[in-house]
Formats: C-alpha cells, sequence, structure tokens
C-alpha cells in the first residue's frame, strides 16, 4: 500500500510539473509577441529615404493650409512624418496584457487584418490595424487614440500606405482653450500628370 500511495504521489507530481511546464511555454512563445512596429516603420524609413520618391505635403491647422514638395531623401522630413508610429511599441512591458488581437484572413486574395484592441478604457493608442499582403507584407497601418477626462480630450488617427501615403490627423481639446487640429497629408506624387 506503501508503494502505491507513492507512485500515486510521483504520477501526480509529475502532472502538475508537466502543465506548469506548457504554461510557461505559451507564455514565452512568440504568438503571444506582437509585431515590432517602431522596428518596422525604421525599415520603411530607411526604404523610403533611399527610394528617391517625391511627397506632397498638406499641412491642416485648424483650417489654414499649406502645401509643400518633399523630397525622400529629406532624412529630417520623414523622421518627423513617421515619428508618430515609431513611438508605438505594443512590446512594452507596461502593456503586457492590455490589447487583445484579432486577425482575418481572406481566403481568396491570401490578404490578412492583424488588429490590436485595446482592453482598457484609456490605454493609448486605442485600436492598430494592418492589413498585409499574401506574402505577409504590411502594406498599411491605421493607428486610433483617444483619450479622454473632464478637462482634456485628445484624438489621433494615423494612416501609413507603404510607399504611397502618410496621414496624420490629431485634435486636441482643453477645458476653456480653443481646440487644435492638425492635419498632416504627404502622397507620393506621381510623375505621369500632366
Amino acid at each position: 500500500m506503501k508503494y502505491t500511495s507513492g507512485i500515486i504521489l510521483i504520477i501526480i507530481f509529475a502532472g502538475v510539473v508537466g502543465c506548469n511546464n506548457n504554461v510557461k511555454d505559451t507564455k514565452t512563445g512568440k504568438q503571444d509577441k506582437f509585431i515590432d512596429i517602431p522596428a518596422y516603420f525604421k525599415s520603411e524609413e530607411q526604404q523610403l529615404i533611399q527610394s528617391g520618391i517625391t511627397f506632397q505635403k498638406k499641412v491642416t491647422f485648424n483650417g489654414k493650409s499649406e502645401a509643400v514638395a518633399i523630397e525622400s531623401k529629406d532624412t529630417n522630413a520623414i523622421q518627423h512624418l513617421l515619428k508618430p508610429f515609431l513611438d508605438i511599441d505594443l512590446n512594452k512591458p507596461s502593456l503586457v496584457n492590455e490589447y487583445d488581437t484579432t486577425s482575418l484572413t481572406d481566403p481568396f486574395s491570401g490578404r490578412k487584418s492583424i488588429i490590436y484592441k485595446s482592453k482598457g478604457k484609456q490605454t493609448n493608442p486605442d485600436e492598430i490595424t494592418m492589413e498585409t499582403d499574401k506574402n505577409g507584407t504590411i502594406q498599411q497601418v491605421t493607428v486610433q487614440s483617444y483619450t479622454s477626462s473632464l478637462v482634456y480630450e485628445y484624438r489621433q488617427h494615423l494612416v501609413y500606405q507603404r510607399g504611397k501615403a502618410i496621414m496624420i490627423n490629431t485634435y486636441q481639446r482643453i477645458a476653456f482653450l480653443t481646440p487644435k487640429e492638425v492635419e498632416i497629408t504627404a502622397k507620393k506624387e506621381d510623375k505621369n500628370q500632366l
């Protein structure tokens, strides 16, 4: 009887240890890690700088607009346009378990949408949507951020279309002050225009 209860205890102990090891493996596995967004945009920044593309940049501040052409070789201008995207890092320790991940695949084209949605009301960004082609290359990134309190409201909508356009819309309202809205659009200049 002593041997059977000892064997049963060993089997239970082995089962518990085995289960605990499996839990640790899934927590450290790559399937739980978010796409490294800053690394993606650092790579895109380098590609844009080397591409020789000309962008038509339009800045609108509270309804007043100004347009200018910028060369992609202007590293400061490209870095400035991509900065809001480079600041997004869902892999920060403070954001562990703060986002749900959903992915949808188009069975006909093979394109995929990956959506990161915040679980909390005030986590920034609130939602990130990435569109990939059939090879898994990110073609578009859309970011929504929103924060509000009794005295402050902040909204930001970012869109990056690979090699085509960058759009940044920011709205800020502070109690007793005039709201501010800035929209920046940089679109690839079509060289075939007449």
